[in-house]
């Protein structure tokens, strides 16, 4: 199947996703964690299997003590039993040697690093660059890697680098990436830096850091609640970015723990990852769209089922330097596919419209204002006079001018935007509707040169005496339940029909509302209210 055949077949199942992944790249907010799913192409066990061969190592001499005691371990845990059998039996070797404990200690660690090194990279290949290039996917992830500012490698090895060091121009004067295992320190990149959480064993003479390798179960513990602070800045970096994780388990306590804590933390911003397939047809759609909300409801994440093939196209989707601008709207016109979404939000005052918009700060958000307000805003619409409402009407008028401008020369990305453009209507009197309309069409459509942008648009509704309780925290008292009541149903006679998506957030706090709009966002319908026609038809 040719690339571009893989490519149009993703964009269609996996619009959404690939359109956000691609924008945040363009932003460098894209960051990428990579598992042990990534190594195993390369011949290098998985940790089940990387214990049984340790154990099996005549330095250790530990098979017989793990089947003895493994029955229902956990990996780490079976390490840590391995280690304590090994450091026992290095004891008695020293038995009776002159040597400190410090450097008793620090001698078994390095034995014990070594041999881990050792049946690590027992199966690696010999010709790595061949290797490269025949694995399925990681020649496409590499240019993110180099063009992002972090990616997390949750893996002991060391290929990641050597394959960014394989792709290195012969012009380049400095090694083109970075190694950290310290994450508080002052990066020397601000891009193509590779964080190992868990340490790196050096597969060759890399200079690569040697200070941490977390490994056993009594390692794991000091990294999670040791004072570190490595824990923290997962979390602090899964709030702040949107993540692909590739090649990783969920079953890893260190990423789960990263994950659930971001997801409370900062509950609009939501990651990407990917579980592998070996063939299309190895899991039901019923199957699939279970896990799928699963993994959303707990970590916040986007599950994409992908084939090796297939994660190697989406790699190339979300970085233009593989797809250029052109060549994604090329493709998107030949599948019928939009590269733009847009997402309108309205709603009485106190509703949490605004609240839940700054939530999902990792999509595309327009304020509802562009500009300062205007001071006569603040006062109720029916105490203003003439003048100050007309004022106020241009001033407004002009901000949803402003936010059409932004939206109609967008060209890809999922777009938030606090207020439609006939939510002003909702505060006019009846009869002046007609004429506030025509105020808004030739103010957003000069001369009918263009058209309101048109989306869904997400009705929050709510229960009338809760939001006078909420805008009474706002300093709002004008506005009683009666009132914004009345605003409600006025909007309820403006936007019904296609394209309107009720949200009821009675006894729904801002966190629980904005888990329900990114479900609905990413996992519903697209069907576009027709804006741009009701402005200019409305009577």
């Amino acid at each position: 199947m040719a690339d571009r055949e893989q490519e149009r077949q993703l964009l269609r199942k996996y619009a959404r996703p690939i359109v956000h992944m691609r924008r945040q790249c363009k932003l460098k907010r894209l960051a990428l964690v990579f598992g042990a799913g990534i190594s195993k192409s390369f011949g290098l066990p998985g940790w089940s299997e990387l214990i049984e061969s340790i154990a099996q190592d005549r330095d250790v001499n530990g098979h017989e003590i793990l089947e003895r005691t493994s029955r229902r371990m956990s990996l780490p845990f079976m390490t840590e039993v391995l280690f304590q059998h090994f450091r026992k039996a290095e004891h008695h070797k020293h038995d009776g040697e002159k040597i400190s404990s410090l450097e008793f200690e620090n001698r078994t660690a390095a034995k014990w690093q070594r041999i881990c090194a050792k049946h690590l990279y027992k199966q690696a290949p010999t010709k790595f660059r061949t290797a490269v290039r025949q694995h399925p996917y990681l020649s496409e992830l590499l240019p993110i890697v180099e063009r992002t500012p972090l990616t997390v490698n949750y893996n002991f090895d060391d290929f990641l680098e050597r394959a960014l060091s394989e792709r290195k121009s012969p012009d380049e004067k400095t090694r083109g990436f970075e190694t950290v295992t310290n994450p508080w320190m002052q990066f020397r990149r601000d891009k193509g830096v590779v964080y190992h959480p868990n340490g790196v064993i050096k597969s060759e003479l890399m200079e690569l850091p040697a200070d941490k390798f977390i490994f056993s179960e009594s390692s794991f513990a000091r990294h999670i609640v040791g004072s570190g602070g490595d824990t923290s800045f997962l979390l602090n970096h899964f709030c702040k970015n949107t993540c692909l994780i590739v090649g990783a388990s969920l079953e890893d306590e260190s990423l789960r723990s990263a994950l659930i804590w971001s997801a409370n933390a900062s509950p609009g911003n939501f990651h990407y990852c990917i579980r592998f397939m070996h063939k299309r047809s190895a899991i039901t759609e019923e199957d699939a769209d279970a896990i799928r909300r699963a993994n959303f409801n707990v970590f916040n994440l986007i599950t994409l089922f992908l084939t090796e093939a297939e994660i190697a196209a989406l790699a190339r989707l979300i970085d233009d330097t593989q797809v250029s601008e052109p060549e994604l709207q090329d493709i998107a016109t030949r599948e019928g596919v939009r590269l733009v979404y847009k997402y309108y939000f309205t709603g009485a005052i106190g509703v949490g419209k605004s609240a839940t918009a700054r939530q999902l700060e990792n999509l595309s958000v327009i304020d509802e204002w562009l500009e300062p307000p205007l001071p006569i805003l603040a006062k109720p619409w029916d105490s203003l006079t003439k003048a100050e409402r007309e004022k106020a009407d241009a001033w407004i008028i002009n901000q949803f001018a402003l936010k059409n401008d932004r939206l109609r020369h967008e060209n890809l990305g999922v777009f938030v935007i606090d207020r439609p453009p006939l939510d002003p209507l909702a505060f006019t009197p009846v009869e002046d509707r007609a004429a506030k309309a025509k105020l808004l069409r030739d103010a957003i459509c000069p001369d009918g040169k263009w058209s309101v942008a048109d989306g869904m648009v997400m009705f929050f509704k709510g229960e009338s005496s809760q939001l006078a309780a909420r805008v009474l925290a706002m300093g709002r008292d004008e506005y009683t339940a009666e009132k914004l009541q009345a605003m409600q149903n006025a909007l309820s006679q403006i936007y019904k029909g296609t394209g309107i998506m009720p949200l009821d957030t009675r006894g729904l706090s801002t966190p629980e509302v904005t888990k329900k709009v990114a479900e609905m966002i990413f996992f519903e319908p697209y069907t576009e209210c027709d804006l741009n026609r009701r402005v200019r038809k409305y009577r």
